[in-house]
């Protein structure tokens, strides 16, 4: 086992002496204790590099597991699983991959390499882990729950359904199961019953039970508290006290990617742009392969009125992360302002692929079919949006276009007057109804 790991690294002890004063002071005494107290033994190195992991200092942590291994005379499962799970947080998931393969006997290192391959859009290959994990642990709610997202994107949502009415008859009730059900119902023309597991706001999944994670997780002092609250600021539109929390972080945790692009995210909010624009540049530094920050680098291009970078942003989150959605959606944006149709049906299609349920994705999508002329298509999309926002004057109007162009009219003149009844003095009808009159007289 040794050998594995002197093939994959090559590696000299490293310092013992890294300066933690800019951390909390709770979070800096525990870590100095530990460099203090750690010889060339395998168990203080894999304590130091827990302390460093658990307080956001990545690369420090990846070398203090790595020489762990390196000493170790048999090199320890929870150490590699901890090292895969750094090298994953900083975006290189190839490295992950190969040690994560390396451990046996922990199921959560099967499904969350699954996870892993589908950030990198290795869907069947994540769906063959996935599987794999169940048959180790049946009841492996986290690998169900990936297996039924995996059929989502490969197109077999029936599938997916059985999978998590399974997980549902079984007390699954947690908002994202809803949200995956919904959408699975969707994508299987089930549109009643989707739209009623739809109605509610969309969350991220849950904390998947992982205890040698959790285990590294409550060596926390301070960082997530302070991140957890950054965050809370963010999602209450409290920008401002977001950036106090968030400067305060990034000086004790200078190296940390997520710090670092959350600040920049306060910064694009509060339109100080070329602080955000230095903030991520210098994070992409420490953290190349972090797509999130290029993603984050693509809206702060696109506020700067710089659409070609903005575009070239996204395409490297989609490069480094290709099941991220939002970077689909941005890409395909960005492709239908300059005009580029083709490639912003292709986006959007892949972030509906992906799961996203915004209607206003969709609702996009439908205008670039549109645009592209397909019709049939586009009618569909609009129908989907509307019924989940019957309101939507943009979607009202793309339906009635679309059915003039597939030479009906006076079908879309009846859609639009029944809406206009309702909404007499919106624009976007009124125009609608002026293009589908031109559409007909040229019939």
């Amino acid at each position: 086992m040794i050998s594995i790991f002197y093939a994959i690294f090559v590696l000299v002890q490293p310092a013992t002496d890294i300066n933690v004063s800019a951390l909390a002071p709770e979070a800096a005494t525990a870590i100095r204790l530990q460099q203090q107290k750690t010889t060339i033994h395998q168990n203080d190195w894999h304590t130091l590099g827990v302390l460093y992991h658990a307080h956001g200092m990545e690369h420090e942590a990846i070398d203090a597991y790595k020489f762990a291994l390196e000493v170790a005379e048999s090199p320890s499962e929870r150490t590699k699983y901890l090292l895969a799970q750094a090298l994953a947080r900083i975006g290189n998931y190839e490295q992950a991959l190969q040690i994560a393969n390396t451990i046996s006997d922990y199921t959560p290192a099967i499904w969350r390499r699954g996870y892993w391959q589908m950030d990198l859009g290795e869907f069947e290959q994540a769906g063959w882990l996935f599987t794999r994990a169940i048959e180790t642990a049946p009841d492996c709610v986290p690998a169900i729950i990936g297996l039924a997202r995996v059929h989502l994107v490969m197109g077999s949502p029936n599938e997916s359904i059985t999978l998590l009415n399974d997980v549902a008859r079984r007390g699954g009730s947690h908002p994202y199961l809803t949200f995956l059900l919904g959408t699975a119902h969707r994508r299987a023309g089930n549109h009643e019953l989707a739209t009623k597991l739809l109605e509610n706001p969309t969350i991220g999944p849950p904390i998947w039970p992982d205890p040698w994670l959790s285990e590294m997780q409550s060596q926390t002092k301070g960082y997530s508290a302070d991140l957890s609250r950054a965050a809370a600021f963010i999602d209450a539109k409290k920008p401002t006290s977001a950036k106090t929390v968030l400067e305060s972080l990034a000086k004790r945790y200078p190296k940390d990617a997520r710090v670092a692009n959350n600040l920049a995210t306060v910064y694009l909010q509060l339109q100080e742009l070329t602080i955000a624009e230095n903030t991520l540049k210098k994070s992409m530094r420490w953290n190349p392969q972090y797509a999130p920050s290029q993603l984050t680098m693509a809206f702060v291009m696109q506020a700067k009125g710089a659409n070609d970078l903005s575009l070239a942003y996204s395409r490297k989150a989609i490069q480094l992360q290709p099941a991220m959605s939002a970077a689909h959606v941005h890409a395909g944006r960005m492709c239908f302002q300059s005009k580029n149709m083709s490639a912003a049906v292709d986006y959007f299609a892949t972030a509906i692929e992906l799961g996203n349920s915004d209607p206003a994705v969709r609702q996009m999508y439908a205008m670039v079919l549109l645009n592209t002329g397909n019709l049939a298509l586009a009618l569909q999309n609009f129908d989907l949006v509307l019924q989940t926002n019957p309101a939507s004057a943009r979607s009202i109007s793309g339906k009635a276009i679309a059915l003039a162009l597939m030479r009906q009219p006076d079908e879309g003149l009846q859609i639009l007057a029944e809406a206009m009844l309702k909404f007499p003095n919106d624009p976007t009808l009124t125009n609608a109804w002026k293009s589908v009159l031109q559409i007909k007289g040229r019939q």
